[in-house]
């Protein structure tokens, strides 16, 4: 997710699996961009739409209590091979921990510091300080899918992934108002993340990337 709170640039980056740059568009340095900082435009999200559905959680998954407004769906992507579906479900927890985050404006969770750590971390930090200094969280569905792992070794993987925003928002955390945005290109984004294994055996994010507009991940 490239929530509106913190926007990168510059997919390729990751270094750790050369399969995943394929999928790369431009690179290059990115500026993070605050949510709203270009305006907003009207309109509420549909209530509980998304494209695909939820599955249920796995035996001894995390508990997540989002808002009700807000609902994070992962595909499961499953390729059968122990090593990459443990890393697709950690990543998929870890992007659920970082939506739970920001719908609560508190990087402090429990399964926030479990599943992201190094610059992830801090950039996912930076984002959720942002929302609680201008009280903006989020609302709505989004979506990731189209997973894919490459392992370098015992304790590091890549992983890329697509992202559709379309009906997640921006909202103000005080009021419940809604930044509304018209539907474009830009809500498909393309992500690379770095994972590394802890010593507790979690697959976590240790550095994430962005690209914006990614053709590639509209469906």
């Amino acid at each position: 997710m490239t929530p509106r709170t913190t926007l990168t640039a510059g997919a390729c980056a990751l270094g750790a699996a050369t399969l995943l740059l394929t999928a790369c568009g431009g690179g290059g340095g990115g500026t993070r961009i605050p949510a709203g900082a270009s305006g907003t435009s009207a309109g509420a999200p549909s209530a509980g739409a998304t494209t695909a559905s939820a599955t249920a959680p796995a035996p001894g998954a995390p508990s997540f209590d989002f808002p009700p407004d807000v609902r994070v769906v992962v595909d499961p992507d499953v390729t059968g091979e122990a090593v990459k579906d443990a890393v697709l479900r950690d990543q998929g927890y870890g992007m659920r921990a970082v939506y739970l985050s920001l719908a609560k404006l508190d990087d402090r969770l429990p399964v926030f510091a479990k599943y992201l750590t190094l610059d992830a971390a801090r950039t996912w930090s930076d984002s959720i300080a942002w929302g609680r200094k201008f009280r903006r969280s989020v609302t709505g569905t989004v979506r990731f899918y189209d997973r894919r792992v490459q392992v370098a070794n015992a304790t590091s993987a890549g992983i890329a992934f697509c992202e559709d925003q379309s009906q997640s928002y921006d909202k103000d955390a005080d009021t419940g108002e809604v930044f509304g945005t018209k539907p474009s290109l830009d809500d498909f984004v393309f992500h690379t993340a770095r994972m590394v294994k802890s010593a507790d055996g979690t697959w976590q994010m240790a550095n994430y990337k962005s690209q914006k507009a990614a053709a590639q991940c509209r469906q």
